[in-house]
């Protein structure tokens, strides 16, 4: 019987203790793109990981050793040079603004009192020339009332009015505003130039009103016929 000779089987090796090692060297030989994958997903999994630094934690302290710290810490720092220099510029810094601020407080009020002192003397002024004001306006009024009596009296001599109602064909509102401006126009034109005469004369007002009155009348009596008022002023 013809002798029969069986294959060797090979041993096997055995398996590396290193399996990061080992997965970085399927990774090198990977032949697919999912060999690939896998050797990489095996090396995170295999990669010791740092070890983070522990830092102990700081003993809290309690508040009587923060106090007996602070104490410690401002006996260091009174004796600091450096640190006493701060506190003396700090000082002077304060004193500084404490004058800047006083100052702005004194200007201000004083400003606001200043103020206060032209308001009044404006509110007197104001008062003074309104009674002024008045004085002249009662005065005036009383020159014109003067003015418009003696026109009053032209008028009725002359028949202004019949006049200014057949000029409205006989509308009486508009021959009575008609009427009133004609007088209104000529006491003014009598106020002023009663007071041109007394300035130039340099006389009373009341005289230089007689004289001019007495013109006036004559003026008048002259023309007698004269239908309306201005007419009478353009005469004048």
């Amino acid at each position: 019987m013809p002798a029969t000779h069986s294959k060797a089987v090979p041993e096997k090796k055995p398996e590396t203790a290193n399996k990061l090692r080992k997965w970085k060297k399927k990774s090198r030989y990977a032949k697919t793109e999912e060999q690939r994958l896998k050797a990489e997903q095996m090396i995170r999994i295999h990669t010791p990981k740092e070890m983070k630094e522990v830092v102990p934690k700081k003993q809290e302290l309690t508040e009587d050793q923060l106090l007996d710290q602070m104490i410690r810490e401002n006996k260091k720092l009174r004796k600091n040079p450096e640190f006493i220099k701060q506190q003396e510029q700090a000082e002077l810094k304060r004193q500084h603004l404490d004058r800047e601020r006083q100052l702005i407080r004194e200007k201000i009020k004083g400003d606001a009192k200043e103020r206060k002192e032209q308001e009044e003397k404006e509110k007197e002024k104001q008062l003074e020339a309104y009674k002024l004001y008045k004085q002249d306006e009662a005065t005036l009024n009383e020159h014109m009332n003067s003015h418009k009596e003696l026109l009053t009296e032209f008028s009725e001599k002359t028949g202004v009015m019949e006049t200014l109602l057949e000029k409205h064909k006989g509308n009486k509102k508009k021959a009575k505003k008609d009427y009133k401006s004609q007088t209104t126009e000529m006491c003014r034109f009598f106020e002023y130039v009663i007071c041109k005469i007394s300035k130039e004369k340099e006389i009373p007002y009341d005289d230089a009103k007689t004289l001019y009155y007495d013109n006036v009348c004559n003026t008048m009596e002259q023309n007698v016929s004269k239908d309306s008022l201005k007419q009478l002023m353009a005469s004048l």
